[in-house]
C-alpha cells in the first residue's frame, strides 16, 4: 500500500515540475527542517491533531488561557477601580472554568495577585 502512494505521490510531483505549477522550493535545498511543534505529542495523535490544527479548531483550554493572559495584561493598565474588580470576576470565572476542564489546581481570584492588590487600595481611605 506505502508502495503505491509513493508511486502516486512521485508522479504528481513530476507532473507538477513539467507543467511548471510546483512551487519554487529552493531557499530548501540543503537546510534542515524546522523543528517539529508537535514533538510532545505522542505519535499515533500527531496526524490527528494536526488535522485538527489544519482545521482551525483550538482547544477551549488554550482559548480561557489566552483570555486569562489578556485580562491579565488589561489589569495590570487598568486605573478604573470598579473596571478591575468587574475583571477580577470575570477571569475568577475562568480560571475555575480552566480548573475544571484541565483537572489540577489553578490559583482562584480572591487569591490572586491582582485582587489583593484591588482589595487592599480599596480598603485604604483615601488622603
Amino acid at each position: 500500500m506505502l508502495a503505491i502512494i509513493q508511486t502516486i505521490a512521485e508522479r504528481k510531483i513530476q507532473q507538477a515540475i513539467s507543467e511548471g505549477t510546483l512551487a519554487d522550493l529552493s531557499h530548501w535545498k540543503n537546510k534542515p527542517l524546522p523543528p517539529d511543534d508537535m514533538a510532545d505529542v505522542p505519535e499515533d495523535l500527531r496526524m490527528a491533531y494536526r488535522l485538527l490544527k489544519n482545521a482551525g479548531y483550538v482547544p477551549e483550554e488554550i482559548t480561557l488561557q489566552k483570555e486569562i493572559t489578556r485580562i491579565e495584561q488589561l489589569l495590570a493598565t487598568c486605573t478604573d477601580e470598579k473596571e478591575k474588580v468587574r475583571q477580577l470576576r470575570k477571569i475568577s470565572c475562568l480560571k475555575t472554568k480552566l480548573e475544571g476542564r484541565m483537572g489540577r489546581a489553578i490559583q482562584l481570584g480572591e487569591d490572586g495577585q491582582y485582587y489583593n492588590q484591588v482589595v487592599e487600595k480599596l480598603s485604604t481611605p483615601p488622603g
